[in-house]
């Protein structure tokens, strides 16, 4: 199997949760901008409980403008906290993304290594079959040299008893011959 296709999927989803937690290497701000603006609702409240009119207990100018930079200031936290809560979200995504693509990598290299594995264990089955049917070859050929030898071994016996025969034939021949004379 191909290693490297492998591993670079892998890099690539242990790489990615880093860059979608802390996008820009910084630590979270929203912990501290929620405190900022609980901060400015107290603030808030402190505002809008003042009662510093001539006419009793009625606001003053003053009060209510301090309402409105309250409520201001809470206003411009909450877009603040909005911005950062829409880059979560984007990183969220871009992450999510990048899973998909390590993903889909994984599963295409899973398949493209199931199916080499498949492809060289046909190729080592065939292989496997074609030296068993040279082993059977080899075995039918070996039996065949087999019998050869035997029936070599047979006419060389039948050819050392024929000489042998006319071996003792002549000597016969020989003594009688000699008799004669």
């Amino acid at each position: 199997m191909n290693c490297s296709r492998f591993l670079l999927p892998l890099a690539l989803l242990f790489a990615v949760p880093a860059t979608a937690q802390n996008p820009a290497g910084a630590s979270d701000p929203l912990p501290g901008l929620l405190r900022e603006r609980s901060n400015l609702t107290r603030q808030y409240a402190a505002a809008s409980a003042q009662r510093h009119s001539l006419f009793g207990n009625k606001p003053s100018k003053k009060d209510l403008q301090e309402v409105v930079d309250a409520l201001q200031g809470i206003v411009d936290k909450d877009q603040q906290i909005v911005d950062v809560l829409n880059q979560t979200a984007h990183a969220a995504q871009t992450a999510a993304q990048h899973y998909s693509t390590a993903a889909t990598q994984l599963e295409n290299t899973g398949r493209g290594d199931r199916n080499l594995t498949a492809q060289r264990l046909a190729e080592v089955e065939n292989e496997l079959a074609n030296t068993q049917q040279r082993e059977k070859q080899q075995l039918a050929h070996q039996r065949d040299l087999t019998d050869e030898v035997a029936e070599a071994k047979q006419g060389r016996l039948v050819r050392d008893v024929l000489i042998a025969g006319l071996a003792v034939g002549c000597a016969g021949l020989l003594l009688a011959r000699r008799r004669r004379k």
